[in-house]
């Protein structure tokens, strides 16, 4: 696949040792809810076992917002902390017709976003969501969830902003191996530390950073060895099965 300018300029700076601050902005799908590593944390590591502590991660994430919350707190949460590269990943809250915020409004919401972190000098990347449990969920839910995921692809594609699209890949395998799909899950709509791990891998292969496998365990926790060993099965699984073996 053709490489994304955002993805290049940020390989490059990380290559460098340029000191680099990154952003994870969003909602529940960002914020540190659960035990064990977030997709972050396995960037974050991909980023130090590859190149070194060259930078810092940091995580703004809320649960239960939407892209109109993140606006609202755009200067407290994203401004003051000027990073060089900021994770936007958000649409589960937008999609829901409770919260009755139109595809407009969304799509809109995601170009400001966009447009101010463009002003400071923030590289941008949008991310779809995993596939979510959809018997688990609302169907009026579910239909809207879909078509805010493809806004996200479009306005991605508008800005020329980076796009990590999860849902893509997530899809293939929940329609094909949903035994392996579900131990993914901790409910409907969001992932518990299995599918975080299997996320923050496929968001480190963008940027040519891998999580050391297997790392080194302590003799007093041997099975520190198979750490990872679910995550990049699952990884394996669907390099195989999407897109006739894109991998991306």
């Amino acid at each position: 696949m053709s490489e994304n300018p955002i993805f290049c300029s940020m390989k490059a700076r990380l290559k460098a040792g340029q000191k680099t601050r990154i952003l994870a902005f969003g909602s529940s799908n960002t914020e540190r809810f659960l035990p064990g590593m977030h997709w972050f944390d396995v960037f974050d590591l991909a980023v130090c076992n590859t190149y070194g502590r060259i930078h810092h991660c940091i995580n703004t994430g809320i649960g239960g917002h939407t892209s109109k919350d993140l606006l609202d707190r755009f200067e407290d949460d994203a401004a003051f902390y000027r990073p060089h590269m900021a994770f936007i990943t958000v649409g589960g809250n937008d999609s829901n017709p409770d919260r009755q915020l139109s595809e407009e409004q969304f799509t809109s919401n995601l170009q400001e976003l966009h447009r101010r972190f463009w002003r400071m000098g923030t590289s941008v990347v949008f991310q779809t969501y995993y596939s979510p449990i959809c018997e688990n969920c609302p169907d009026a839910h579910m239909i809207k969830f879909y078509r805010y995921m493809d806004i996200i692809r479009r306005v991605a594609a508008e800005t020329k902003s980076g796009l990590v699209d999860h849902l893509a890949r997530w899809e293939h395998l929940r329609k094909k191996h949903p035994k392996r799909h579900l131990p993914l899950m901790q409910d409907g709509m969001h992932v518990n530390r299995r599918g975080n791990m299997v996320m923050g891998l496929d968001i480190a292969r963008h940027f040519d950073v891998k999580v050391n496998i297997p790392y080194t365990p302590s003799i007093y926790d041997p099975e520190g060895k198979t750490f990872w060993d679910e995550a990049v099965e699952i990884q394996k699984v669907m390099d195989n099965i999407f897109s006739q073996g894109e991998k991306i």
